[in-house]
């Protein structure tokens, strides 16, 4: 995928939750507390809810960006700038 390409997939925000919200579904969202496997998405908190214990996960909850102050576009941002160098970044290029 050439950087046009990206921006027209990823180049906002919101595209970019989208995109990882649907993988985090393919993939199956845990819950932390009751470890239930069903859960519903709350579209104004951005969360799933479980449906048998009512715990919250966030989008990004179990992840390396769990706790990052950076939104989920920067992270997309520097994951295809790191996949697209043959030889790697580093942190201070990044």
């Amino acid at each position: 995928m050439d950087l046009i390409n990206f921006f027209k997939n990823y180049g906002t925000v919101e595209s970019c939750e989208l995109h990882f919200k649907l993988q985090r579904e393919k993939e199956g969202v845990i819950c932390k507390k009751c470890e239930g496997k069903k859960h519903y998405w709350l579209g104004s908190k951005n969360q799933w809810q479980c449906a048998s214990c009512g715990f919250r996960t966030t989008l990004r909850s179990g992840t390396i960006m769990e706790n990052s102050k950076f939104n989920l576009h920067i992270w997309y941002t520097a994951m295809y700038l790191i996949y697209l160098t043959k030889k790697g970044i580093s942190c201070t290029e990044l």
